[in-house]
C-alpha cells in the first residue's frame, strides 16, 4: 500500500488532474484556441506530476486502493474523449479552410498543371544544359 504521505500527494494531484480535466472540457465545447491550449498545458503539467507519483510508488512497491484506480480510470477515459474531440475540431477547421480556399486541397510546392489561381509556370529555357 502506498504511504500516507504519498497517498495525500496522490489524492491532491489527482484533484488537481481533474479540475483540469473539467475546465479542458469546459475550454473544448466553447471552442476558444487560447482557453483550449492554456487548459491543455495546465493538464498535460498536472498529469506529468500525477504520473511522477504514481511511478516513485510503483518503484516503492505500494499500491493504491481500489477507489483511486477507478478515478485515475475516469481521468484517462475523460482524456481520451477530449483527444477525439480536439481531433474532430482539427477536421471541422480543415474542412471550413478547404471550403474558403480551394486551393489549400493540394500541397503548396508541387502544384499540378492548371490551379484555380492560372497555370503553372513553365522553364524560360536558360539552364537547358548544365555540365560540371
Amino acid at each position: 500500500m502506498v504511504s500516507s504521505a504519498d497517498n495525500q500527494q496522490l489524492l491532491q494531484l489527482l484533484a488537481a488532474a481533474e479540475r483540469c480535466s473539467q475546465v479542458l472540457a469546459a475550454a473544448l465545447l466553447d471552442g476558444q484556441p487560447d482557453r483550449v491550449a492554456a487548459s491543455a498545458v495546465d493538464m498535460q503539467h498536472a498529469s506529468t506530476a500525477l504520473s511522477g507519483v504514481l511511478q516513485g510508488a510503483q518503484r516503492g512497491g505500494g499500491k493504491v486502493g481500489q477507489a483511486l484506480q477507478q478515478r485515475l480510470r475516469r481521468l484517462g477515459q475523460e482524456l481520451a474523449l477530449q483527444r477525439e474531440a480536439c481531433l474532430r475540431r482539427s477536421a471541422f477547421v480543415d474542412r471550413s479552410l478547404n471550403s474558403i480556399i480551394p486551393a489549400s486541397r493540394s500541397m503548396t510546392y508541387c502544384g499540378s498543371v492548371t490551379s484555380p489561381y492560372g497555370k503553372q509556370a513553365r522553364s524560360s529555357g536558360a539552364f537547358g544544359r548544365i555540365s560540371a
